[in-house]
C-alpha cells in the first residue's frame, strides 16, 4: 500500500473550482509512478529492462469531485497478479479520511523491445512487497461494448499534448476527450461531476492520428463514447454511469 498527500492547485481545476477529469485520472496515474519509483521501479530502469505497464481497463467510482485548494490523500496498492495482468486499487480521501473516489485497474506487461505482452517477471512485482486487495470493489466486465445506435461527433486530431512517455494518448486523455464530447453534445451539461466510469483500452493512439469520436446510451443507463480510428478499429471505449 502506498499513499501520498496532495492540495488541489488552480491549474488542476475547471470553471466550477472542481478539479477536471484530466487532474483527477493523473493523481492515480502520479500515484502508482511515484509507488513504482519509490520502490526503484523508475521510467528509466524500466526502460533498462525494455518493460512498460500499460493500462488495460479503469473502473472508476466518484463521489465528488475534488475543489481548489482541498487537502487530500491518494493512494493506490496491487492486489492480483497473474499471467501478463496485474491489478491495482486506488482511492482519494478527503482530511477526515473519508473516500472522495475508489477505483480498481488492470494493467499488463509490455515488453516493449519485442512489442508484446509478456508474462510478469518476479522482478516486477518483488519490490512492491505483500499484495493486498484494500477495497474489496465487486468485480466487473472489462469488456464496454459499443451501442447499436451512435451519433458521430468532429474528429479529433491526436496532438503533442496528448502523448505521454510510452509515445501513447494517455489514458487520461481518453477519458477526458469523452467527457468534452457528451458536454458538448448536451447543452446545458457541466461535464462529470460524480458517479461510475468505465474505460476499456484496446488500440494505443499515436501523434498524428485521427480519432472519431461516436457516442449513445448504454444498457445500464448510462453513456458510451467510443473513441475509433479512421477505419472504425476502436482505441477505447468509455461508459459513464
Amino acid at each position: 500500500m502506498y499513499e501520498f498527500n496532495e492540495r488541489v492547485r488552480y491549474s488542476e481545476t475547471n470553471e466550477s473550482q472542481t478539479t477536471t477529469i484530466t487532474a483527477l485520472v493523473n493523481y492515480l496515474q502520479d500515484c502508482s509512478t511515484f509507488h513504482s519509483a519509490d520502490v526503484g521501479l523508475t521510467v528509466d530502469h524500466l526502460n533498462e529492462l525494455h518493460k512498460a505497464w500499460l493500462l488495460s481497463y479503469w473502473d472508476i467510482y466518484i463521489d465528488r469531485m475534488p475543489r481548489l485548494c482541498e487537502n487530500i490523500t491518494i493512494g493506490t496498492s496491487p492486489h492480483t497478479f497473474r499471467g501478463v495482468l496485474a491489478h491495482r486499487n486506488f482511492w482519494i480521501k478527503d482530511t477526515s479520511g473519508n473516500y472522495i473516489l475508489k477505483a480498481n485497474s488492470l494493467w499488463f506487461c509490455f515488453d516493449t523491445e519485442r512489442m508484446r505482452p509478456v508474462k510478469i517477471e518476479d522482478e516486477m512485482i518483488a519490490p512492491f512487497g505483500e499484495p493486498e486487495d484494500v477495497l474489496k470493489l465487486p468485480p466487473s466486465d472489462r469488456k464496454i461494448m459499443e451501442p447499436e445506435d451512435m451519433t458521430v461527433a468532429p474528429a479529433i486530431k491526436v496532438e503533442q499534448h496528448h502523448i505521454d512517455t510510452n509515445h501513447h494518448v494517455n489514458n487520461a486523455q481518453y477519458i477526458q476527450i469523452a467527457d468534452d464530447v457528451l458536454t458538448a453534445a448536451t447543452e446545458g451539461k457541466v461535464g462529470f461531476t460524480s458517479g461510475r466510469i468505465r474505460a476499456e483500452y484496446r488500440k494505443a493512439a499515436v501523434l498524428g492520428d485521427t480519432m472519431i469520436p461516436k457516442y449513445g446510451a448504454s444498457s445500464d443507463g448510462g453513456m458510451i463514447v467510443s473513441l475509433q480510428s479512421e477505419t472504425g478499429d476502436v482505441y477505447c471505449n468509455i461508459e459513464f454511469l
